[in-house]
């Protein structure tokens, strides 16, 4: 994912400038970006690049802001939502509490009174709101606020919130690091609030703007002698990527992502927004990332169950099991397979290395002593 942003960056500006690229990050790999790939260095020639940096913008949540900061991690800007912008549902979702529940109904109840009001507001008013309802008993009060006082402690949340404008800009990439709730209970409820209300509030403006672009094609159209199309949209397109998707795109359960992510996946194309998901487990993501794909890039796969959800892609025009194409693969770094429903047929690709520094890579007990492997390499 990481080398196809590096692409996308690296497009000459008249097509640059119509683009944005925002990395949802949850596992917190993508900020050393910012650093050129020296340990590649000689790989990275050979395909014809130079280790170099790209001015990715990192975008981490306020309460850790400060934090990172202190600990020397690469970090440019806080990021926060507003509570105004969470739903009844969502937060039941975030909760892991069924919305028809007594607890469900007076979550239901008091943010829909909030938000009536369309004025923003901090979480302590939801806090005091559920201490003053006459309508629940005081078990039912008890569990709601625990669990709205815990949200508060996530950090994410401000009255003001992060505007869009500042994670959308033309030729940018952004990097949107959700990776500090790894470690807690509900870890990935979390990740998945923040990457539905992103990729929902994505959607609807870049809505909003296709029709402001539309109107001026067709203007341009009727006056085709008096006036020129312009080069550059007002509002870039975006482009939304994803890693470990089966986890906020389940196959057997909803998170607060599935209905704006889905939603983006049947129709985001006329709008402009464009989904780069990534996943290790294609035979647990939600069936609609399957069948809605226009592009797909396997990697080799070994577990039965995976090797399946991808074949039912490729049934129809495949010559072969898709175990058998993958087992064709040389066994070299970034060999895949790239199949698509317009041409229909199976590329065998080898990716490239990333010119920036690759942070997802995996760890090693014992140092790699390159002299050593060099010399072999010459016997």
């Amino acid at each position: 994912m990481g080398v196809i942003a590096e692409g996308l960056a690296d497009l000459p500006q008249e097509v640059k400038q119509n683009l944005s690229i925002i990395l949802l990050d949850t596992m917190g790999v993508y900020w050393t970006m910012k650093y050129p790939n020296y340990e590649d260095a000689e790989l990275i020639k050979e395909w014809g690049f130079d280790p170099r940096p790209l001015d990715v913008k990192i975008y981490t949540p306020t309460g850790f802001f400060g934090k990172y900061k202190d600990e020397g991690i690469p970090v440019d800007f806080p990021f926060s939502l507003r509570p105004i912008d969470v739903g009844p549902e969502d937060w039941c979702l975030s909760f892991m509490i069924n919305p028809n529940s007594a607890e469900g109904v007076l979550i239901t109840k008091i943010i829909q009174d909030l938000n009536q009001s369309r004025q923003s507001y901090e979480l302590d008013k939801v806090l005091s709101t559920i201490q003053t309802d006459t309508t629940s008993d005081i078990v039912v009060k008890n569990v709601v606020y625990n669990q709205f006082a815990k949200a508060k402690g996530w950090g994410i949340f401000s009255k003001e919130g992060t505007p869009l404008k500042d994670l959308v800009s033309a030729g940018q990439i952004t990097v949107l690091d959700v990776s500090p709730y790894a470690t807690q209970s509900s870890g990935w409820a979390i990740k998945a609030l923040v990457v539905g209300l992103i990729s929902k509030t994505l959607f609807n403006q870049r809505m909003i703007a296709r029709k402001t672009e539309e109107f001026k094609t067709l203007d341009a159209a009727m006056h085709y002698f008096q006036k020129e199309k312009e080069g550059a949209l007002e509002e870039p397109l975006v482009w939304l990527a994803l890693d470990e998707a089966h986890e906020l795109l389940p196959k057997d359960a909803i998170t607060a992502a599935t209905e704006p992510l889905v939603t983006i996946l049947r129709e985001g194309r006329q709008p402009g927004i464009s989904l780069i998901l990534a996943s290790q487990q294609p035979g647990k993501i939600h069936t609609d990332v399957m069948t809605q794909a226009d592009i797909v890039i396997a990697h080799r796969v070994t577990a039965k169950l995976d090797v399946d959800a991808l074949g039912q892609l490729m049934q129809s025009y495949m010559r072969k099991g898709l175990d058998e194409e993958l087992n064709l693969l040389p066994k070299i770094k970034g060999a895949a397979l790239v199949f698509d429903d317009v041409n229909e047929r199976i590329f065998p690709v080898q990716v490239r290395p990333r010119f920036t520094w690759h942070g997802g890579g995996s760890p090693f007990a014992i140092p790699e002593k390159k002299e050593l492997l060099r010399k072999i390499k010459e016997l």
